[in-house]
């Protein structure tokens, strides 16, 4: 592997941590041998490893000019499916209430409509990279998710104080409405390529 791969391998390293995640998370597929306060921090161990990776993989691309065609795409695909994964999981765990299922559907509409706009940006030949606004908003949904990893562990943890899982919801709510603002950028930089 050339030393210029190096960011790219570690995106799909990041992508092949999902199903980790997701293993530890979601109840009906953990082992007998661990309980779930147990499962859940791995999970959330596994997850933030995961989105710290993406913070890793951007400083060695722009540090060492290791930017390519491939990796400005491929960097915000294995943050669409970390994020988007655990977001859905995160809809089957009862203790959360129907807006988080909302949000992640916003967030869902969100990156497929950003997705589909960067695609028929790159079929008329032009890469339409992440900006501050994408960065902000996978920052965002990452601290989102690793509290309300924190927040299934100590609910846990500690019986008695259900008000823990507001948290995560309000936190849900508020990364919903930025992400769906962060798309407005990508809209207008995509909006000549949509012509004809």
């Amino acid at each position: 592997m050339e030393k210029k791969d190096i960011p790219n391998a570690i995106c799909w390293g990041r992508i092949a941590l999902i199903p980790f995640v997701l293993l530890f998370m979601i109840p009906s597929l953990i082992t007998e041998a661990l309980t779930y306060k147990t499962s859940v921090m791995i999970a959330g161990i596994i997850f933030a490893v995961a989105m710290i990776s993406d913070f890793v993989d951007g400083k060695i691309a722009r540090k060492y000019n290791y930017t390519t065609n491939l990796g400005k795409f491929l960097d915000p695909l294995a943050d669409k499916a970390l994020v988007l994964s655990v977001c859905i999981a995160v809809t089957s765990i009862e203790h959360f209430s129907s807006l988080v299922t909302w949000c992640t559907i916003l967030i869902l509409l969100r990156e497929l409509l950003v997705t589909g706009l960067r695609l028929s940006a790159a079929s008329k030949g032009s890469v339409v990279a992440a900006n501050w606004w994408g960065k902000i908003k996978t920052a965002l949904q990452g601290v989102t998710l690793v509290t309300t990893f924190v927040c299934l562990y100590l609910g846990e943890a500690c019986d008695g104080i259900a008000y823990i899982y507001t948290i995560p919801e309000i936190l849900f709510a508020i990364t919903a409405v930025y992400t769906c603002i962060s798309a407005i950028p990508y809209i207008k930089a995509c909006a000549p390529y949509l012509k004809g």
